[in-house]
């Protein structure tokens, strides 16, 4: 699975188990879209002074690095936001997949558990029924062997006697 799929995945997990996560991050997104472009709009309006103000070349030069300068270190504070920001969300996603994992696995630990005791009493279940069985059918034979053996008993002694 590619890097990016697992990215996908991890974020579709997240949301299954936080509904509001797509409403929090679309909210984020759109203050962060807001931001970006109130440092872009100053730092275009900002330069575009800077070119259009009657003031020398050298100052003007001097008044661009200055911007440049600001705008950069700007960018490399949302940089370091945005890295501070992300280790946050995965930190928090790594605690709710292990908690999910944990509570997941106790859920299934105790449904084996009980499968194994209902397993364990259906078969002791069984075991007396096919005792009970082989009782009755031991019983049933050796009645219907002592009936046998009655019944060829009085056949011998009718041949018996028929033949005296």
């Amino acid at each position: 699975m590619g890097k990016c799929n697992l990215v996908k995945k991890m974020e579709q997990f997240r949301n299954a188990i936080d509904p509001n996560k797509v409403k929090k991050e679309k909210q984020a997104e759109r203050r962060k879209g807001l931001m970006k472009g109130l440092a872009t709009g100053a730092f275009l309006g900002g330069l575009t002074g800077v070119f259009f103000a009657p003031d020398k070349g050298e100052n003007t030069r001097k008044k661009t690095k200055e911007e440049l300068v600001k705008a950069k270190s700007k960018l490399e504070e949302e940089l370091s936001e945005t890295k501070v920001k992300v280790n946050e969300n995965l930190a928090e996603s790594k605690e709710r997949l292990n908690t999910f994992y944990e509570e997941t696995k106790e859920i299934v630990e105790e449904k084996v558990e009980t499968l194994k005791d209902k397993v364990k009493s259906e078969k002791e279940e069984i075991v007396d029924e096919l005792e009970d069985t082989k009782e009755e059918i031991k019983e049933k034979a050796k009645s219907e062997t002592k009936d046998a053996a009655k019944k060829v008993a009085k056949e011998a002694d009718k041949v018996s006697q028929e033949l005296e």
